[in-house]
């Protein structure tokens, strides 16, 4: 894995991740591997619905019976048999997670951030998860608050860059572009 360009991702629910991941991976002709993506994989093969519940559920499940480090171990076997050079990790929320990619040379923390109620506006419309356009306000401050978010305040702290996603898609691009051009001149 020392030879691949890794960014991480993080930052709080509908900041952005995914619109980054899926950017830079399109442009720069990199893999994205997201931490929900186990998680989904399991809910499908289950037949349950891809709600937010029901991923935290799965989380809580898996890592309490396997272990803190179940997700963390599929994704780190995924990255270092990947042949792709440049990787994406999208919704790094544990600090845990953080930390075993930290020590990689070419690991590189990137918080993407942005106001709650514009992000809780952006979420309802993009109605990632099946539960997410009949979202409240409440709801989503609850969300919020879940253990998956615990850590995400103490991650984003940690973040070599921030991109601010208030001002919409080209201010976005622009940013990851600017990150991007300054990771691989290194």
């Amino acid at each position: 894995m020392d030879d691949k360009l890794i960014i991480g991702l993080t930052g709080q629910l509908a900041a952005g991740k995914t619109t980054v991941a899926k950017y830079l991976a399109d442009k720069y002709q990199g893999k994205v591997y997201g931490f929900s993506g186990p998680l989904r994989d399991i809910a499908d093969r289950l037949t349950l619905p891809q709600t937010r519940e029901n991923l935290a559920n799965l989380s809580s499940i898996l890592r309490r019976q396997f272990g803190q480090d179940i997700i963390l171990r599929a994704i780190k076997r995924d990255v270092a048999t990947d042949p792709c050079r440049f990787i994406i990790l999208e919704g790094m929320r544990r600090y845990g997670d953080f930390l075993a990619f930290k020590e990689l040379p070419n690991f590189h923390l990137v918080a993407v951030v942005a106001e709650q109620r514009l992000r809780y506006e952006r979420m309802i419309k993009r109605n990632q998860n099946p539960d997410d356009a009949s979202k409240t306000w409440e709801q989503f401050q609850l969300d919020e608050q879940g253990e998956a978010e615990q850590d995400i305040p103490k991650a984003i702290a940690e973040a070599e860059f921030i991109i601010d996603n208030s001002d919409g898609l080209a201010s976005l691009y622009q940013q990851a572009d600017n990150i991007y051009q300054k990771l691989i001149n290194y």
